[in-house]
């Protein structure tokens, strides 16, 4: 039932066309789709052959579903938010809500993550560069207190979503009995109401190599973000922990807890809020937390979109966290649980 209702939203590109060329009245232009991730949304380049309407001839087009047009609103007004505060990210051209069309000025550059598979001797080099960005992203973003937050309660819901339904129901089968019920409430409130954060901070909420654009030659800064869309206020780590153990780019162990210690000693606040065992703690169970947050999205995506692209990360994702959780008494019999339940047979 979600696959049809993906495809009955799905936006055919010989249609889109027909009603761009109604809509700038030329053309002129050719329409290309794009990788659309993980997401709903689809994008599109449309290259005009001619300067017509915009102030270059080649612009990305996203495009949102007619029953998600606040994403479009979410978008407009995070990226207003970003661009006042002077984070580096891709320009609005305009938006047109009632059809969902944003159209955006394309990001400079590459993608980070297939960057990084074409040059993966660089990330040693690149990363700790990422944590600057990240570290002035961080000071330059001023709380806003209309913001959406990443409270208990967002954390709770993510649990019950992302790992109850999607990963344990959907992806491995299987419905907790009253006694496992009880492990999994246990964990989720311990963990949810340890990263409620007291000093917020902006969280892109998905601050990974696939949405960090890296240039060069750009001089004012070599990095842009984009999928920003679902942005909140939350902890100074969830973006940390978000980049460092990311799905896709592999980051060596030291390197990980390197950058994680250059973090805290480059972040005033960090330091007079938490002290380093604390803040390790932290980091702890925000792994947890994205990980399997990650591992559920994956299911998700394949569900609701067919894309199978990231079947092949779920795996990974749960075996972050659970490496983790394995460190934590507490947590170990949710964690046989998962690996328990992962060892099964599929049904």
């Amino acid at each position: 039932m979600i696959h049809q209702l993906s495809a009955h939203n799905a936006v055919r590109s010989a249609d889109l066309r027909q009603k761009l060329a109604k809509f700038f009245n030329n053309s002129h232009f050719e329409l290309s789709p794009l990788d659309n991730g993980a997401s709903v949304r689809q994008y599109f380049r449309i290259h005009f052959r001619e300067s017509l309407y915009f102030p270059t001839r080649d612009v990305i087009l996203m495009v949102v579903p007619r029953d998600k047009l606040e994403m479009a609103d979410d978008y407009l007004n995070i990226s207003y938010y970003l661009r006042r505060q002077g984070i580096p990210c891709p320009r609005i051209f305009e938006m047109q809500r009632e059809e969902g069309w944003i159209f955006l000025e394309p990001a400079e550059g590459e993608q980070l993550d297939i960057y990084l598979k074409n040059y993966p001797e660089e990330i040693p080099s690149l990363y700790p560069r990422v944590i600057d960005f990240l570290l002035d992203l961080q000071k330059k973003a001023v709380f806003e207190g209309h913001c959406r937050f990443f409270d208990k309660e967002k954390y709770l819901y993510e649990f019950d979503f992302h790992v109850r339904e999607q990963i344990i129901n959907h992806h491995l089968k299987h419905t907790l009995s009253q006694s496992d019920e009880e492990i999994f409430r246990e964990f989720s409130l311990e963990v949810s109401t340890f990263l409620e954060s007291t000093y917020p901070v902006f969280v892109h909420r998905d601050f990974q190599s696939s949405n960090i654009f890296y240039y060069e030659k750009n001089t004012e800064s070599p990095f842009q973000i984009i999928d920003f869309q679902d942005a909140r206020s939350g902890s100074y780590i969830y973006d940390l922990v978000s980049l460092l153990w990311d799905s896709y780019v592999d980051i060596p162990a030291e390197m990980q807890l390197e950058l994680v210690d250059v973090f805290y000693r480059e972040n005033e606040n960090l330091q007079t809020h938490f002290t380093p065992e604390h803040y390790l703690q932290l980091i702890d169970y925000q792994i947890i937390q994205r990980k399997l947050h990650d591992a559920g999205a994956f299911v998700f995506t394949f569900r609701l979109l067919n894309n199978q692209q990231f079947l092949q990360y779920i795996a990974r994702a749960l075996e972050m966290a659970i490496s983790v959780m394995n460190r934590y008494p507490a947590f170990m019999e949710i964690s046989q649980l998962l690996q328990r339940l992962m060892s099964l047979p599929k049904k």
